[in-house]
């Protein structure tokens, strides 16, 4: 049986379930990859941040003058625009050239806290001493799913769900005399 990988990123588009600093209920982190928004529709709490910052400016050949020229534009979502040469003021069309200059984006779950505000999650358990967790509703099903497989490929063949390709879940998770004790807990997790 393959399971599907299901990472935070993913998990950003579909929704994070987390707990809301403010109420304390249920509440959803999306991601588009560019702006995490978190959002809570019990007290309405709410918060937007931007993932990733451009530098947009746009690069010509004056027709006019023959200088070669830059000009910083704000944030557009335009290809081209109309620019005005900074040497002699003729006006003509020029494509916008987009450059990322900062990232904020970190895909790791640290301690029970999504990545993109560091907020707790929803899903999240003591279980034996060490933290057990799930992004959303989706994840996890996969990871009960997975975990109560008799029978699941090999770890270089099929990465566990929930994580990236080149990750796993942590051995306490996998190992036999816990998992009966791993399942409870996440069947526990689905009834909140």
């Amino acid at each position: 049986m393959r399971f599907r990988v299901y990472t935070t990123a993913a998990a950003g588009r579909d929704g994070i379930c987390v707990k809301c600093p403010n109420c304390g209920r249920a509440a959803l982190v999306t991601s588009d990859g560019e702006q995490a928004r978190f959002c809570c529709t019990s007290c309405g709490h709410s918060r937007k941040r931007v993932l990733m910052e451009y530098d947009n400016s746009i690069e010509n050949h004056c027709k006019s003058c023959g200088r070669y020229y830059r000009v910083q534009v704000p944030g557009s979502h335009f290809s081209v625009l109309t620019a005005v040469c900074p040497y002699c003021g003729f006006r003509m069309p020029g494509r916008v050239q987009k450059r990322l200059i900062s990232c904020r984006v970190s895909s790791e779950v640290q301690r029970g806290r999504e990545p993109y505000f560091g907020l707790e999650l929803w899903f999240l358990s003591d279980c034996g001493g060490k933290l057990v967790w799930a992004l959303n509703r989706t994840h996890l099903s996969s990871l009960i799913d997975y975990l109560s497989a008799g029978l699941r490929a090999g770890p270089s063949e099929d990465p566990a769900p929930g994580l990236s390709q080149s990750d796993r879940l942590p051995k306490f998770m996998k190992t036999a005399k816990n998992r009966k004790r791993i399942i409870k807990c996440l069947k526990r997790m689905q009834k909140l």
